[in-house]
């Protein structure tokens, strides 16, 4: 199985997504240090530097996404819509996002220091667009980060053109969302039958 992780940072050990060591691992992320360490940590996989919203793969490319707590850090809208393209049709999106209780921890954790608090503030209030629209807003940095709801994850993933979108909860209270790419017409099991 080829399995694209999205957001990989500088590798990690991909058992609870059920990736195994004959899967075709490839992994994206947008620091170039953090992938330099994926590639000296996991030689056996192939890293690429690049943004999850402007994926450097062909259409169809992978059977699988994964990402673990990357997409929040992303347009969020824009990296669906790429996992979607580089999918095959019946490929499957598995992620973890963070919820609502970690964006609160993390804003009192920076208080009283003002510019992260601002930073923080930041963060709700995309999450709240987010709840209400599915796209996320870039901070005036340039950075995009939020928390994440059933709601908003749906509307994006449904406007990306995913299917089957189901919700879980690991022990650590990140939120799991698993999606499909809808299957070609005579397509059985992600072999396409011939007609």
């Amino acid at each position: 199985m080829r399995v694209l992780d999205l957001g990989c940072g500088d590798g990690h050990d991909l058992l609870a997504w059920n990736v195994v060591s004959t899967d075709d691992v490839t992994g994206v992320d947008i620091n170039g240090a953090r992938v330099a360490a994926a590639r000296e940590r996991f030689p056996g996989r192939t890293y690429w530097q690049a943004a999850g919203e402007s994926l450097p793969f062909a259409d169809g490319s992978f059977d699988r996404v994964i990402s673990n707590a990357g997409v929040p850090y992303m347009d969020i809208a824009k990296a669906f819509t790429e996992a979607h393209r580089v999918l095959l049709p019946g490929g499957r999106l598995s992620i973890s996002v963070h919820r609502w209780n970690f964006t609160m921890t993390e804003l009192r954790n920076c208080f009283p220091k003002p510019i992260p608090t601002l930073f923080r503030l930041y963060v709700i209030a995309n999450g709240i667009i987010f709840y209400c629209t599915g796209r996320t807003v870039r901070s005036f940095t340039g950075m995009t980060e939020s928390f994440q709801t059933k709601r908003g994850l749906r509307i994006a993933l449904c406007r990306a053109g995913f299917e089957n979108i189901s919700f879980s909860e690991w022990a650590d209270g990140r939120l799991v969302v698993e999606a499909s790419k809808r299957k070609r017409a005579g397509q059985v099991a992600g072999v396409a039958t011939a007609a």
